[in-house]
């Protein structure tokens, strides 16, 4: 069976060659039951943001508001080099390009961006060639949904890595029930 990766990054902005990655949630599932994914890793990475001017305002006032930020500048927060560490022993390494693991979440694209930029031996085990990985992007889905009538999914808007993964799994499980629904 192929493993299911569903992954959520909170980061201080938008681009991963300048933006710095803020929190991770990992959540495995195997793909013959993809919803029935178990947080397998969790980290707040250390950031101090007076440190750093040129944090996103919008960013800034959002991690503030649910203590993201806070988090990161506490002392027990991860580094990104010891969170990729502990995925790499999750996520198994195979040659195999159709037993590479599936990236899954919302907006996967981005979060693959940052994967790649921040943690590239997780990311290349993930990929059969260079940038070529196997994504389930729940956005695609909700619009598929939406374009035949599925009414909009609520969004929480939490901006919490583990809260917006678990999310993703229950939203694209609404829609394939959704879907199947209307065959």
């Amino acid at each position: 069976m192929t493993q299911m990766v569903w992954l959520d990054f909170e980061t201080s902005g938008l681009n991963p060659g300048k933006d710095v990655l803020l929190e991770v949630a990992v959540a495995l599932a195997d793909s013959a039951d993809p919803f029935n994914a178990k947080l397998a890793h969790h980290g707040v990475f250390w950031y101090h943001p007076d440190l750093v001017c040129d944090i996103n305002p919008i960013v800034r006032e959002m991690h503030t508001k649910n203590g993201l930020l806070k988090e990161c500048a506490d002392g027990d927060a991860l580094d990104v080099f010891e969170s990729e560490n502990e995925l790499l022993r999750l996520i198994p390494d195979t040659i195999d390009k159709d037993q590479k693991p599936i990236l899954a979440g919302s907006s996967i694209h981005f979060d693959w961006a940052f994967l790649c930029s921040w943690m590239p031996k997780l990311a290349k085990r993930m990929s059969h060639r260079e940038g070529d990985v196997r994504r389930y992007d729940v956005s695609v889905l909700k619009l598929e949904c939406k374009l035949q009538g599925m009414p909009e999914l609520p969004k929480a808007g939490a901006h919490r890595a583990k809260d917006d993964v678990f999310e993703s799994i229950a939203h694209a499980k609404a829609c394939r029930e959704w879907l199947g629904g209307k065959r």
